[in-house]
């Protein structure tokens, strides 16, 4: 079970864009004993798509292609299968039917140029309900999958149609159950030092790490004849991982860290009020992010002057002088505000230096403080954050975030700094 993966795009080989899509399927498809033999990136080439596709064919059993598959004049990835292939170009009706349903959807027409899109080559066999994506499939039955290049609709594809159909063409009399852990607060190394010998006396599961910053996700995968055994390995394992992982599994299965606070927050019936400073949003964002976001999000501030946090929340000046706007005290005081200006059962802070400049040798760049604010009570904490001004953004919305699940698993967080 031997598969290669060619990743098509100018802005890849140029390194405009980070190619993504391979390291999703090889860390899906090694845990199930596929072995991606080799990744290779192709510009947007007719000469170097085809010669990937001979190159690839001539030692896999399967391909999976991504990218090169819009409108545009540099997409294509299509007419090359076609060329590979031998096969002349045809306008596919079940993808003239689903670039209609696609862009119904969002209220238009298909617009001019899109139906490039649906010519596709004969007889190829299109995937799912989706506006790219579509099979074709050797003679000597090796099947070569083209999927879309934008990550979110590659990985759906990848999910629901790929990886099941090279399950019942590969493993046909194998049950394979998978189970997905995101976890935040650990590296990937401390990750795979607390789960190892995981699997010990289950030579039919592996275990899978990789990283999606500013997360490490965990992929436990079961291959089993027998299907009820096979969940009863896959229970019984992601039940140990969790333990080892004690607290730092923030979101299990598709779910993700938004999703699990959105859900508790409404099932807590609590409300929820943000001051964010150096996030400038970004938690507000992601909670926005989430259907349903009105029932918990009451609203979300951006204080990012001194004046703003004095105005808006009422962070006194005297704190503000003698311990500086990136400190507990005054995390603790714009949780505090924001929770009863905005008259919530919740308020959340974040400040701290971005960078990266701003930094002294007390608060390096990377210093944030986060407070909660509740009826019983604040609490407020700091932290150090290495990386890009981005990276620390990310990790400290990530933070916050879990500061939410962490007090929603139990109340009794707020006191146990």
């Amino acid at each position: 079970m031997r598969g290669a993966i060619i990743c098509i795009g100018d802005e890849l080989i140029s390194g405009r864009v980070a190619e993504e899509n391979s390291q999703y399927a090889a860390a899906r498809l090694a845990p199930l004993g596929f072995e991606v033999a080799w990744v290779t990136l192709v510009g947007d080439d007719m000469q170097a798509i085809t010669a990937s596709l001979e190159l690839a064919l001539a030692s896999c059993d399967f391909v999976l292609v991504t990218g090169g598959l819009g409108a545009t004049d540099d997409d294509i990835t299509a007419e090359a299968a076609g060329r590979f292939f031998g096969l002349a170009m045809a306008e596919s009706r079940r993808m003239v039917q689903n670039l209609k349903a696609c862009f119904a959807e969002v209220g238009l027409e298909v617009p001019p140029g899109a139906e490039k899109m649906a010519w596709l080559p004969d007889g190829a066999q299109v995937l799912d309900r989706t506006c790219a994506g579509f099979k074709l499939t050797t003679p000597q039955e090796q099947p070569v999958y083209f999927l879309p290049g934008v990550p979110g609709e590659m990985r759906r594809l990848f999910r629901g149609q790929v990886l099941p159909a090279l399950i019942q063409r590969f493993l046909p009399d194998q049950a394979v159950l998978s189970a997905k852990l995101t976890v935040f607060g650990l590296g990937e190394s401390q990750v795979a030092r607390r789960l190892r010998g995981l699997t010990t006396g289950h030579p039919e599961a592996a275990v899978g790490f990789y990283p999606v910053f500013p997360e490490e996700q965990v992929v436990i995968t079961v291959r089993e004849a027998q299907p009820a055994r096979a969940g009863e390995i896959l229970r019984e394992l992601e039940a140990e991982a969790v333990r080892r992982l004690e607290g730092f599994v923030v979101a299990i299965g598709e779910d993700s860290i938004v999703d699990v606070v959105a859900q508790r927050m409404i099932a807590e019936n609590l409300s929820l009020a943000l001051a964010e400073s150096c996030t400038g949003g970004l938690i507000g964002h992601r909670l926005t992010a989430v259907a349903g976001a009105s029932e918990f999000f009451e609203r979300g501030l951006v204080v990012y002057s001194n004046r703003a946090k004095e105005e808006l929340l009422g962070v006194s000046a005297r704190t503000l002088i003698e311990h500086g706007a990136v400190s507990a005290a005054t995390a603790a005081e714009m949780a505090a505000g924001v929770r009863e200006k905005s008259a919530v059962d919740l308020g959340l802070s974040v400040t701290g230096i971005a960078g990266p400049g701003g930094g002294t040798p007390e608060k390096p760049v990377g210093t944030v403080f986060f407070g909660l604010a509740a009826a019983n009570g604040v609490r407020s904490q700091g932290q150090r954050f290495m990386g890009s001004r981005s990276q620390v953004k990310a990790q400290a919305a990530e933070t916050a975030l879990d500061w939410l699940r962490r007090y929603l698993q139990d109340h009794a967080f707020l006191h146990s700094a």
